[in-house]
């Protein structure tokens, strides 16, 4: 069995894969990661068995008696100098000229096991403004320098963009950048409050964006207005996107499911519908039902709470293996 080249994490509970891609693991099995993904479905590589295959961060964790990388070690002395580290011997280090930090730094985390240790975790809590993945980046409450630095060093590779706890100020100036750029295939928002000027903008930019596949929004007080010029412009302008996501934004009400239908109607290359954590009532969920007779491409992703409601409906065995219930 080949020796890990990636960072190695640990399993800190039993998980049974679900699907062909995914990987089974065992609490305390120690997996290399091979490519880490904004969607936090990690392609991991088990050390045990050497299966291959996607586990999802919330169930792995940093080994910290992995051997260190040479990208974990460049990213701890990055950390350790760049920020406020409480650590005297990294003050010293610091005293030191350019061309001995580096050496100095990286000679004494190989020695001082403890060190390592108080670095790690120090770094590992540090809420991070801008992190990199294998196939995009993530932002969390960035400034608008940091967000033209990211536009700035955009690749092919980087076809996943999450925008976090942002201001609406911040996303109106960076949805131009983002999908006038063909890379960028996967847009997600989250715990940012749009205005309607910011679905506007949106709205203009989808009408003529031939690259976009996947929207996400959580928790973004996206309301009934917001879907309806959302829908209307993907089911008049755009016919490109594969995936709608409107995830925990409750001001969304039975007064979208009109809308939402039409969407299902009219968009025939929209393959993925998302409506959980809204408050969409029993009849709007059975008027969007009715749409996915018509359009049978579509999956639908409903909440728990609505599958009574689904299982009920008359024509529910024709439509069950295209609603997923979470």
């Amino acid at each position: 069995m080949d020796p890990p080249k990636g960072p190695v994490y640990v399993a800190i509970i039993d998980w049974e894969a679900r699907n062909s891609t995914q990987l089974s693991i065992i609490k305390g099995e120690k997996l290399e990661i091979k490519k880490e993904c904004t969607n936090g479905w990690w392609l991991a590589r088990s050390l045990d068995t050497d299966h291959e295959g996607f586990v999802y961060i919330n169930h792995i964790k940093k080994d910290e008696e992995s051997e260190l990388s040479t990208l974990e070690s460049l990213e701890l002395f990055h950390y350790a100098m760049t920020e406020n580290v409480d650590i005297p011997i990294i003050k010293e280090i610091k005293m030191r000229s350019n061309v001995e930090r580096a050496s100095l730094f990286l000679s004494l985390i190989k020695q001082d096991s403890v060190l390592l240790d108080q670095l790690r975790k120090k770094e590992d809590g540090k809420p991070k403004a801008i992190r990199w993945y294998d196939d995009g980046v993530e932002l969390t409450s960035p400034s608008l320098i940091q967000c033209q630095e990211v536009v700035s060093l955009l690749t092919y590779k980087h076809r996943s963009i999450v925008i976090k706890e942002s201001s609406p100020d911040i996303v109106c100036d960076l949805l131009p950048v983002l999908l006038q750029n063909e890379k960028v295939k996967h847009l997600t928002i989250e715990d940012t409050q749009l205005t309607q000027d910011c679905i506007s903008s949106l709205c203009n930019l989808l009408a003529n964006n031939k690259s976009l596949l996947d929207l996400f929004f959580t928790n973004c007080s996206i309301d009934d207005k917001a879907v309806a010029d959302i829908t209307n412009v993907l089911h008049t302008h755009n016919n490109t996107l594969l995936g709608l996501v409107f995830f925990n934004n409750p001001r969304i009400t039975s007064v979208s499911a009109q809308s939402l239908s039409e969407l299902i109607i009219n968009n025939s290359t929209l393959t993925k519908l998302e409506v959980r954590g809204t408050s969409v009532s029993s009849d709007g969920i059975l008027l969007i039902l009715q749409s996915l007779t018509i359009n049978k491409n579509i999956k639908l992703f409903l909440s728990m709470k609505d599958k009574d409601t689904c299982t009920e409906y008359h024509d529910y065995n024709t439509l069950k293996d295209r609603l997923i219930f979470m």
